[in-house]
This record gives structure tokens, sequence and C-alpha cells, in this order.
């Protein structure tokens, strides 16, 4: 008996209220014994959640789907009555299993290598050392350590030191809260600023997070088209088999049929209307997309949002380690008169020392300015990308602080030195100002009447494979956006180097309202001095207006632009949130992009022609299954009107024309920019063709029920007639393969002769050596036949290409709508 949410809940927090506490100081955090206690009572912060399937979920989504099973009731009938020689659709239902299920192992295996990319590492004390865990060996009562950039994954008592975290991804509020010795962290919230040490209260099912596991999970489904058509279609597919099936069965007892014709009707109409190999070739192509991408080490969160990778219209960036590495160095210092004998190493070496925020800038400071002998500290206030400084007080009040100057400088002062920052900005440098004042620091607030110190200029390491990628996103009809909290000045300049377009006016939003910066988000490339707030604004924006946005990050600062965009990645050495709140996450290498966008060209562009190849020959059926339930309610009892074609009329088209090629078809390179909807693209390809075959069928019966009319009965569906139409259907279905792999490439054009040739060889063999393979009877085809096969056959021809013009046209029209 399974128990509720409730229960589960209930019988964790008496788990954790009946464990015996530690008093654990600190400095030591807990011994190795204890760890090992606390594992062996189960009250670690492992959860059992994991992004590949299980076994049990691949074998249930290969082998029982729901017309998987419906198949298997079908061949069950048809083993009952002997009808063996009409099974051959189970070695093709077997072979799409099979494809699936090994395609499908392989991509959890894929997925299992580069989990390490996504997995969370927290440093905690044990033993007296501080050490780098992954976050789901965390235990209760560790000490755990927090700073900037860092994901709570616990809830805990803050014991020392001071943080700002955001917990928009429990409250969906975005505010930064400050958290003080004794305050609770839930497990979910980030890291914005501060250093600190944390005992651990609740962990594994017992955090906060995980009780409202829905609401505080990290990113969204993206808004697939694919899954939502695939969803829909068999839907309506699933609705049409069980009713025209009902029907069938009670109309062919009505006309009198015996149980093998009852059988062999029913089966033939069902099975060729089930489209049994498009879900699987859908799994199929996503999963090969997830075992390629994964070569080149990209980890993919959510399959689906690969579509969204193929439809993207604009691209947004962070600077920071996407056209930059994420890594800075100290270019210059400008020391203002004022302040010239003052010793930088001493002030800045001092500063960094008792300041503990680990961000890139921070580093570059760390490693430039460096004392023996650092100043005394009474206070320090940590940077936070929403404040935008950090400061340090030393004794005799003496306090200094560090960041852009229109964030710490008055008006006045400001305007002495703006041509000073202006003329290192406008060379690419990003500028810090340091400034002094006598006064100390209270709360977290800038002080008033800071003096200018000195400028500390920077320089970003642009990425050498960043030029490049950018002008491929350009080329490939993608919009580069670049959005960064830095000046607007440097990002333009370091945008203008890596090739992106209208870097020339890049834009400083930090004063800007929320209408104004609204207004201006499609108009410029280039964005600075933006908070975490405006990002996600600017691409909320952007989607109001139809385009399909995906964002780039690795910060904490990142963390709502992620969460908004429809496909969101994530670098590897970027943040836990960061990670934690993206689709995909890539490595190092920022030059892989356009290898991820290809790759969902691929495969939607891929999906769109093998769909409707499926798609083609199950309309037909539900057409033809329609009218000859129609015909044999409205004609007399007893004519033994019934739906004439059995399983193994349709193999040539199922196999020769769909199956094999829709494989093939699926693997090839196909880097079209993607547009308009999936379903409409499919459905207007898909309808000429079994518009052409239903029609050139209907005058194949009608002519044979003219010509060999008897007495006592309405219709006669001979075998001449369903030989004839069966011919047809076998030869129009590589019309339509042809029509699909136009225009040809030379591996399109390999692909159709190859099949073609061997499909052709295959029906001639069987024939000769008189194998029943498709219920193909040659005798009952004479010269006059003949003649009728080929003229009916033209003149489909001339109907089909009217169609696909007609549909082409308006295909052009929907797209550009």
């Amino acid at each position: 008996m399974k128990r509720s949410a409730t229960e589960k809940i209930r019988r964790v927090e008496s788990r954790f209220s009946k464990a015996e506490r530690f008093n654990v100081a600190k400095e030591t955090g807990l011994s190795t014994a204890q760890v090992e206690l606390r594992n062996k009572q189960g009250l670690s912060n492992k959860v059992r959640e994991a992004i590949t399937k299980t076994g049990w979920e691949i074998f249930k989504q290969n082998f029982l789907s729901f017309f998987n099973i419906l198949l298997y009731g079908i061949a069950a009938a048809m083993i009952a009555v002997r009808y063996f020689s009409g099974l051959f659709f189970l070695v093709i239902l077997a072979a799409n299993i099979l494809i699936g299920f090994i395609q499908d192992i392989r991509a959890r295996r894929t997925l299992e290598k580069l989990s390490i990319l996504s997995k969370q590492t927290n440093l905690v004390v044990r033993n007296g050392e501080e050490i780098e865990i992954d976050s789901d060996h965390i235990v209760l009562d560790d000490i755990l350590i927090l700073k900037l950039g860092d994901q709570v994954s616990v809830d805990g008592v803050l014991l020392s030191g001071s943080l700002k975290v955001n917990e928009s991804l429990l409250t969906g509020e975005s505010e930064h809260i400050d958290k003080n010795e004794g305050d609770y962290i839930l497990s979910g919230s980030f890291v914005t600023s501060g250093y600190a040490h944390v005992l651990v209260d609740r962990v594994g099912k017992a955090r906060y997070a995980q009780t409202l596991q829905t609401k505080a999970r990290a990113f969204k489904r993206p808004k697939s088209q694919l899954l939502a058509s695939i969803n829909q279609l068999f839907k309506v597919i699933g609705i049409f088999v069980i009713i025209i099936g009902l029907l069938m069965i009670l109309t062919n007892f009505v006309q009198n049929a015996t149980l093998i014709q009852n059988v062999k009707s029913v089966s033939g109409s069902l099975v060729s209307m089930i489209p049994s190999g498009m879900y699987l070739l859908t799994s199929m192509t996503l999963a090969v997309s997830v075992i390629r991408l994964g070569k080149k080490r990209t980890l993919v969160q959510e399959m689906y949002s690969i579509e969204m990778l193929a439809r993207v219209d604009v691209l947004c960036l962070d600077k920071t380690g996407t056209l930059t590495d994420g890594t800075m160095s100290v270019k210059d210092v400008y020391k203002f008169d004022e302040y010239e004998k003052e010793d930088m190493n001493l002030i800045l070496g001092s500063f960094f020392l008792a300041n503990s925020d680990s961000n890139a800038t921070a580093e570059a400071l760390k490693n430039y300015f460096k004392t023996n002998e650092p100043l005394e500290v009474s206070k320090v206030i940590h940077f936070s990308s929403h404040s935008k400084f950090s400061a340090v007080q030393f004794r005799k009040n003496d306090s200094y602080v560090l960041g852009a100057a229109q964030y710490i400088l008055s008006a006045k002062e400001m305007a002495l030195i703006k041509h000073k920052i202006e003329e290192y900005s406008s060379k690419g440098f990003r500028v810090l100002t340091l400034a002094h004042t006598k006064k100390s620091l209270r709360g977290e607030r800038c002080p008033k009447g800071l003096k200018p110190v000195a400028l500390i200029i920077l320089e970003d390491h642009i990425r050498p494979e960043a030029i490049e990628t950018i002008r491929w996103f350009e080329n490939n009809g993608v919009k580069i956006k670049i959005i960064s909290g830095d000046d607007a000045v440097t990002v333009g300049q370091i945008s203008k180097t890596c090739g992106v377009v209208g870097a020339d006016h890049p834009l400083d939003v930090s004063s800007m309202s929320d209408e104004e910066l609204i207004r201006h988000a499609s108009q410029y490339s280039v964005f600075g001095r933006v908070t975490p707030e405006q990002k996600e604004m600017i691409i909320r924006q952007l989607q109001s207006e139809g385009q399909i946005v995906a964002m780039i990050g690795d910060g904490v600062n990142d963390i709502l632009a992620l969460k908004a965009a429809d496909c969101s990645i994530a670098m590897a050495e970027g943040s836990g949130a960061a990670r934690g709140a993206s689709h995909l996450i890539i490595e190092q290498n920022f030059d892989v992009l356009p290898s991820i966008v290809d790759e969902g060209r691929r495969a939607i562009n891929n999906l769109q022609l093998t769909w409707s190849l499926f798609l083609g020959k199950t309309l037909f059926s539900i057409i033809m299954s329609t009218m000859f339930l129609i015909t044999a309610i409205l004609g007399p009892a007893g004519a033994k009107i019934v739906y004439p074609f059995t399983t193994q009329n349709m193999y040539i088209w199922e196999i020769g024309a769909i199956g094999m090629p829709a494989f093939f078809i699926s693997l090839q390179p196909n880097m079209d920019k993607i547009k308009g909807s999936f379903m409409g693209n499919v459905v207007l390809k898909a309808l000429p063709g079994a518009i052409s075959i239903v029609i050139a069928v209907i005058l194949i019966f009608l002519l044979q029920s003219i010509e060999q009319r008897q007495p006592g009965t309405t219709y006669v569906f001979d075998e001449t007639a369903r030989t004839m139409a069966t011919l047809t259907m076998s030869l129009f279905s590589f019309v339509i393969l042809f029509r699909t792999c136009l225009p040809f490439t030379k591996y399109r054009l390999t692909l159709f002769i190859t099949i073609f040739t061997a499909t052709l060889s295959i029906v001639l063999i069987a024939g000769f050596l008189r194998l029943d393979l498709f219920n193909i009877y040659y005798k009952y085809i004479g010269t006059a036949n003949v003649i009728q096969l080929v003229l009916i056959n033209i003149f489909i021809i001339i109907i089909y290409v009217i169609l696909v013009t007609g549909m082409d046209e308006k295909g052009v029209k929907y797209n550009e709508n």
C-alpha cells in the first residue's frame, strides 16, 4: 500500500527527531566516526533523483506503449485464427523496439558519465580541516561553509559570519535577504554575497526544498512543440483506432464476414493506421542527439530542450564566462594625485586578505596586490551583484570601498574622474574605483562622502573561439545580445572585438526605467550595468515579441534570466545554482554552441520529414477505413463489404518507403533554420500523398466494381482490385519518398536508389519464389489491368504535383506569418 506524501514527511521528521544531536565546534566539525554513524542512520543529504531514465522506464516506454499493447493484441488474434503470414509486422515492431531500447541505454550511459558536470560540491569542516565534498555526502550536524555563488543544498543555522541570500527558487521573490548569526537558511536558496559557517539541521528528504519539490525545482520544462505534437497526435489517432476498430468488428459480422476475414480486415486497417515506429523514431533521434552532444562534453538535462535550440531566434550571453573565459588580470593602477604616495599593495592586499569574496575580479586583485603585514580590520562588507561594491574598515575608522564609480561616488566626484574612466573603458578595459573615507561602515550601505583613491584597470581574457562562434550565429540567422552587469562601454568594446552586430552602440541601463528598458530591448545588441532582474525583463520582452530566446550564463546573477529563457545553458565551471537552473550544461568551450544548435536543427528538421512519411500512411488508412465503414453500413447486409487490405499489403509501403528510409533520414545532416509550426509543417507534407493514394484506390475499386458486378451483390472487392490497389500504393509510396528526399544530396540520392533497388529486388524474388510476403497475386492482373494501372498512376502523379504545389505555397505563407 502506497503511503501519502504527508505520511512520508512525517516518517522522515520522526527519524530526525529521534536522532541524537552532536555538540559540534565550527573549528573542528564532525569526526570520521560521527560521519559514518550519520550515514548508517540514513541522515545524509542523498536523495534518489536521477536525470536519466530508470531501467523500468526504458522498458515501459519501448515495450509497453499504448500502440504496442494494441499491436500485441492484434497479433494474438491473428495467431488464434492461424493467420501467420500476416505477422511480419511483428518483425518491424521488434526492430523498432530494439533500436529504441539500445539508443535509450546508450543515452543513459552517456548521461551517467557526464552527470559529474552537474554535481554540486560544498566545503565542510571535518576533523579540523576544510574539505570539498559532493553535496549529497553532507550529513546532519556537518559544519558547512557558504560563500558567494554557492547554492544552499541543506537547511541549517548560521553560526558565524553573514550572508546575503536569494530565495527566488523557493518563494519567487528576488529580494536579497540578510542572514546573520542565529538565522535559519533554507535549501534551494543561493548565496549572493558573504561568507559563513552553517550548522546543518536538515538533510535529504527532510529539507524544506524537498518537501516543496515541485515549487522549488530549479528548471522548467521547455515549451516543446514536438512534445505537444506527439501527445496531441497520439491521442487523436488512439481515439480513431478504438472507434474504427470496434465499428469494423461490428459491421463485419453484419456483413456475414467469416472470423478469418474479420481478423484480416480489422488487423489490416488498425496496423496500417498505427504509426508504431513514429514515437520510437522520435525518441531515438533525440537520444542520438544526446549521445552526440555528450561526446562534445555537453550534458542534456531536458531532452526536449534540443528542439528549442533548433528554433532559437535570439541568443543572450553574459559577457563573463562566455565571450571571456571568466578570468581577469590587472592591467594598470592609476592613482590620483592626493593619494600618489599610498601603498596600494598594503591597502588592497589587506583588503582582500580580510575579504573572502571569491569571484573572478577578487581573484585577479588578490593575485596582483599582496602584503606580508596586513592592516588590522574591524568590519567587512562583501561584494554583491545587487549593491555592486565591497568595503573594508581598517583601524582608526579608515574605510575603503571598491566598486564601479557610478555606484559609490557622488555626482560631483564622479564628474572629476569620468574622463579617465571613459579613456580606459573605451579600450575594452574594466575599471574599478577604490575610494576612501574617514567614516566608519554602518550596516551594508555604501558610506557617503567617498574620495577616489585610484582606478584599478582590469582586462578580461577573451576566449579564442568566441569570434568564430559569434560569426557563426550571425550567419545562421540568430541574433546575439550581450547582457552584462559591467560597464556598457567596456562590454561594447569586447563585443565589437568578437564581432557582435550593433556593438558600436552599447546601452547603459543603470539609470533606466523598466518602461524604457522594455522599449529598447529589441533595438540594442549590447546592454551594460544590467541587474539580474533587468536581464530577466529583457528576455521576457523578447519572448513577448514572438522570439524564441536562449540564455547562456554561469553566475548566480544569471539565475532569473536562465529560468525565464526558452532554453537555458550553463557553463560547467559556473555556479551550482546556474547549472541547476539550466536545460543544458557545457563543460568549457564556447565553440561547442554551434554544434548544439546544429544538432537541434538536424533532429527537428529530420523528424518533420520522417513524421510526414508516417502520417501519410496513417491518414490514408483512417480515410479508407472510414469510407469502407460508411459503405458497409449503408450497403446491404450480407454483402461482405469489408476493409480489403491485409497487413501484408502494407509491407512495401511501411518497410520500404517509410521504416528503412526514415531511420537513415533521421541521421542525416540538416542545418536549415526551422520555420513554422512542427505539426503544421508535417501535415502540409503528408496530406498530398495520402489524398492522392486515396483517389487512386477509389478509382481502382470503382472500375473493378463496374466491370465485375455480379447478381445479388452491390460490390465485389476481389483479388484483382486489391492487387492493383496494393501495387499502386507500393509504387506511389516511393514517389512520396522521392519528393521527401528533394533536394537530392549525395546522401539522399544514395539512400533513395539503394532502398528502392533493395525493395524492388525483394518483391521480384518473392514473386519468383512464389512467397506470399505481400499478399499480391499477379495471376489476377491482365493486360487491360496493367493499362489501367499505368493511366491511373499517371493521373494521380498529376494530382499529387498539383496538391504538392498548392501545399508548398500554403506552407510558405504559413511560415511567413
